[in-house]
């Protein structure tokens, strides 16, 4: 009978055990159904920093090029303010990531679980090995985006505000534009202009007038070629010439002469303007304008006198015989003196004695 009760007793453990073992594969099975391999398969740990995580927590997993390769491990606080995240990777996933390799804090669904994106990097540089530190990568929000946005949208709510007030003119008939749109005056203007404009351009194209002859003649055209080309040999030939006005053009030293001039005359003309010289004096004393002018005055009644014959002076130049007489009389003059200087002893005789 004892032996029964013991053979039952095992034969209900080992149901127990069979049934825990069987919950526990069916746990697993359901838990890490296609994971099973990564389950088990090696880690390594490489880390990477944030300023803010964003709600990402230990257990969040960690992708590469869209595939799962791990799962943070652990987030911890740094001295210098940053937060440090580890994570767990599949020790085979190492070699695809490089130097400049980043990792960037992701929204997965629409329950805003976050995630950790891992970036392959550039070709060229060279993987990365356990332990090592990659790039982290804020993540813009959607509340960030709004902050950004506030300036803009407060200036577009400002525009709307004036657009609506500028039509609430326009409706009421104030301002230009509402009388651009009302006044049928201005409309009439505008027809007027553009009639005008039209029958110039018909003018033109008939060859009437200047502009109409400039666009239709061969020979005015022809023309102001040949103005254009002998002003470009006249440019050619001043470029190589080495006449004055090259010189004025390209030797300094003449325009310093010409500046020093120039600052020289200004100069003079400001001493000139607050002297008190002679020059000063003809440009502003009127009493010597008077003085000079009286003189021309009296020169012109004296020629007038001498033209008309009257004096010495009119005498001589109106009387021939006058004149032909003191001519005579200078002659014989001029002969006695030459006379007296070859033979002086005809007229001075001296004795001592």
């Amino acid at each position: 009978m004892y032996d029964y009760i013991k053979h039952v007793k095992w034969a209900s453990i080992k149901v127990g055990l069979l049934t825990t073992v069987s919950a526990a594969i069916i746990f697993l099975a359901i838990m890490f159904a296609g994971n099973i391999k990564d389950f088990f398969s090696p880690k390594v740990s490489i880390y990477t920093a944030f300023q803010d995580v964003k709600g990402l927590r230990a257990g969040s997993p960690v992708w590469f090029s869209g595939v799962e390769i791990g799962a943070v491990e652990a987030i911890d606080f740094a001295s210098y303010g940053q937060i440090i995240v580890q994570l767990s990777i599949n020790a085979e996933t190492l070699q695809y990531l490089k130097k400049d390799s980043h990792a960037e804090i992701l929204t997965l669904g629409l329950l805003g679980d976050k995630y950790l994106e891992v970036t392959p990097g550039s070709k060229d540089a060279e993987p990365i090995v356990e332990g090592f530190s990659i790039e982290g990568v804020a993540p813009v929000e959607i509340q960030d985006i709004f902050e950004s946005s506030k300036d803009s949208i407060g200036k577009l709510t400002n525009f709307v505000e004036m657009l609506e007030t500028t039509i609430a003119k326009i409706e009421r008939g104030e301002g230009t534009v509402a009388k651009l749109l009302n006044d049928p005056s201005v409309f009439n203007n505008i027809k007027n202009t553009t009639d005008e404009l039209s029958q110039l351009i018909k003018k033109m194209e008939s060859g009437g007038g200047t502009v109409g002859k400039l666009v239709n003649e061969d020979a005015l055209y022809k023309d102001v070629s040949s103005a254009v080309s002998d002003v470009k040999l006249f440019a050619e030939s001043l470029k190589d010439s080495k006449g004055t006005l090259t010189k004025l053009i390209d030797d300094p030293a003449l325009y310093n002469r010409f500046q020093k001039a120039s600052e020289s005359l200004d100069v003079f003309t400001q001493k000139l303007a607050y002297s008190k010289g002679t020059v000063n004096k003809l440009l502003d004393d009127e009493s010597l304008y008077n003085n000079v002018n009286d003189v021309s005055v009296k020169v012109n009644t004296i020629l007038e006198k001498i033209d008309s014959g009257q004096g010495l002076m009119g005498s001589l130049v109106s009387d021939d015989e006058l004149t032909v007489e003191l001519k005579t009389t200078l002659k014989d003059l001029n002969v006695l003196i030459r006379d007296i200087e070859e033979h002086p002893s005809r007229y001075f005789k001296f004795s001592i004695f």
